[in-house]
């Protein structure tokens, strides 16, 4: 067992321990604790990367004081929530380490909007007034393939180990 795997470990314990003796069943759903689990075994396959050395200490310390952050109050709720999108926004921008549906959700809206402005446009185009047929099939039909693409994309992330 090497010294890398030792620290996952000792992470993974103490998340549950502390789960266990602070966090509330609803409180531990609510605020994905389970996440933080998957956000250290990413941060440790990081092995050259020296901002992730930092985030590792900067997980260190969630974990330690994960029962002031979670049950104390409103104000270390939301300093829990950004220290922990600190971490997911640098794995998403340097290691390309995306949350689950994230293509999908956003292909999706994206599509939606295509869908949208071209179902207006040829709804307009071709009766010259608003017809909900071509408009709604339009939309329908980009919306369903926005949500295949992104799936798509969602499920070759997870194959690669980049989807937390």
């Amino acid at each position: 067992m090497t010294m890398e795997d030792t620290w996952l470990n000792k992470i993974s314990k103490k998340v549950d321990q502390q789960a266990l003796e602070f966090i509330s069943l609803r409180d531990y759903r609510f605020y994905q604790i389970e996440k933080i689990k998957r956000i250290a075994a990413l941060l440790d396959k990081q092995t050259s990367c020296l901002d992730c050395k930092y985030a590792k200490e900067e997980l260190e310390a969630i974990v330690d004081d994960l029962d002031r952050l979670i049950n104390k109050s409103g104000v270390n709720r939301s300093e829990y929530e950004k220290k922990v999108e600190k971490l997911l926004k640098h794995l998403k921008e340097e290691h390309q380490v995306y949350q689950q549906h994230h293509f999908t959700y956003t292909y999706s809206g994206v599509y939606m909007l295509a869908g949208v402005v071209f179902g207006l446009l040829l709804s307009y185009g071709m009766f010259y007034d608003f017809n909900p047929t071509i408009f709604f099939l339009c939309s329908g039909i980009s919306l369903i393939v926005g949500n295949f693409l992104g799936s798509k994309k969602d499920k070759a992330c997870k194959r690669s180990g980049k989807q937390i």
